[in-house]
């Protein structure tokens, strides 16, 4: 009698064990499955104190003698309410068949309401648009924007510096990366007719080999620039990235970043740095990758550019500010971005094409 008790004492034991160990399961996983990601901050470049409260969008619009033809296409996003009288322009450039500013326009209305108007650019129609023209295409749209923006009394008029120059940076991703750099470069000579941009944001640049480049040496010194790469982006990779930063070697330490984004697969939805995580549809949830690499560098980039704030995170040369990327919602840090010293040792998931 007393061994059939001890039995199904036994048993009992088992039986309670069982079910505890798959509470514990199921509370685990219950847990990872609340786990989100990082949210937007309440401030600086990435967060949301926004001076303004809203994006005009305006357009489209085509360049001069070139109405109805897409290649030469453009909107203008500015800032509203209020609405300031003036304001830096930003050149945005798109990547390789992203003929839609809908592609980025939270990314844009994000710059646009820390007090930018932004221009997206589109320099092709179709993928039959030979991409030896996209730069030219993308100079002449470039500049017809400007113009309508200083001559149309009901846009927000483009700052000028003390020499009555226009006050401009350049983003782009994908090839509209490569674009931005080689358009910086076309800007430093005269007859192009379009200013120098004072930063340049280049996310995930694309198209070497394809696009014909630019003599990167010419790009002014002084010009504040970002290279992003993502390390599983399996379309472009990095070797159109060091490329150009081998080829601007004349900006000098301080005044240019190199940055890779690592992907973290800690909570849900994972946070992977593919080729398309700057994209920002109407489709797209925002998270980590837009509050703290597009929205966040951008920003940080052009306001140090601009009125020298907040460099620590735009051109933070590997600062706290510059690499974080926030807490998921336990409080886990998310996998900071790596500030890279030399490219040309970088390792990454992703392979070259």
């Amino acid at each position: 009698m007393d061994k059939e008790k001890s039995q199904k004492i036994d048993a009992m034991k088992c039986i309670c064990k069982f079910f505890v160990s798959l509470f514990v399961l199921a509370s685990s996983y219950a847990l990872a499955e609340a786990l989100s990601p990082p949210e937007q901050p309440p401030m600086g470049p990435g967060g949301y104190d926004y001076p303004h409260g809203a994006a005009a969008v305006k357009g489209p619009y085509w360049a001069e003698r070139h109405s109805g033809n897409d290649n030469f296409r453009y909107y203008l996003y500015e800032p509203a309410e209020p609405t300031p009288d003036e304001a830096p322009v930003i050149l945005f450039l798109h990547g390789w068949g992203g003929m839609s500013p809908n592609a980025y326009e939270k990314c844009i209305e994000h710059i646009v309401r820390k007090g930018y108007t932004v221009v997206w650019v589109q320099y092709q129609n179709g993928v039959l648009t030979p991409p030896w023209l996209f730069a030219r295409y993308a100079v002449v749209t470039w500049k017809d924007a400007l113009k309508r923006l200083d001559a149309e009394d009901s846009h927000v008029r483009p700052q000028k510096n003390i020499e009555d120059e226009y006050i401009t940076a350049f983003m782009g991703h994908s090839a509209g990366g490569y674009l931005s750099a080689i358009v910086a470069a076309k800007a430093a000579k005269q007859r192009t007719g379009i200013p120098k941009p004072y930063a340049v944001v280049a996310v995930e640049p694309g198209g070497l080999g394809i696009i014909p480049k630019a003599r990167f040496s010419d790009i002014d010194p002084d010009t504040k620039f970002v290279i992003v790469v993502g390390d599983e982006d399996n379309i472009v990779c990095k070797s159109t990235a060091v490329f150009i930063w081998n080829e601007i070697s004349q900006i000098p330490d301080g005044y240019r970043d190199f940055l890779l984004v690592r992907s973290d697969y800690y909570g849900d939805p994972f946070q992977v740095s593919h080729h398309f995580f700057p994209v920002t549809s109407d489709v797209e949830v925002l998270d980590a990758r837009d509050f703290y690499v597009t929205f966040k560098l951008s920003v940080g980039a052009f306001n140090c550019a601009f009125a020298g704030l907040d460099c620590e995170y735009g051109i933070g040369n590997g600062s706290f500010e510059q690499i974080d990327m926030g807490n998921w919602s336990d409080g886990q840090p998310m996998i900071p971005m790596v500030w890279v010293e030399d490219p040309n040792f970088l390792e990454t998931t992703c392979e070259d094409p």
